[in-house]
C-alpha cells in the first residue's frame, strides 16, 4: 500500500517538475493575460482563435530577447517554454468572443 502511495507522489512530482501544464492552470496563466488583451479586443493585439505557431513563436521571441516589446518581454521571461506553449495551445483553440 505504501509503495502504490509513493509511486503516485513520486509521479505527480515529475510530471510537476516537467513543467505540464494541466488545463486549470493554463486557464490561471490566461487570465493574467486579460488585463491588457481582453477577449474580443481589437488593441493590442486579440489573442483568442489565433495561430497557435504564430503565438507560440511571437511569446518565445519575448522570452528569448529576440522580439523587442514594451512590457511583454519582461512577462514572458517569467514564464517557462511549456507554459508559454500551453498558453499558444490555450489561446489558439479559444474561440474570439
Amino acid at each position: 500500500m505504501y509503495r502504490a502511495i509513493a509511486i503516485v507522489i513520486a509521479s505527480c512530482t515529475l510530471g510537476a517538475m516537467a513543467g505540464h501544464a494541466n488545463p486549470l492552470d493554463v486557464r490561471a496563466l490566461a487570465a493574467s493575460c486579460a488585463s491588457c488583451h481582453p477577449p474580443a479586443a481589437s488593441l493590442p493585439v486579440p489573442l483568442e482563435g489565433q495561430p497557435r505557431e504564430m503565438l507560440a513563436s511571437r511569446l518565445h521571441g519575448f522570452r528569448d530577447g529576440s522580439l523587442h516589446g514594451t512590457v511583454m518581454p519582461q512577462i514572458a521571461k517569467g514564464y517557462t517554454i511549456d507554459e508559454l506553449d500551453a498558453l499558444a495551445d490555450y489561446f489558439a483553440q479559444a474561440r474570439a468572443r
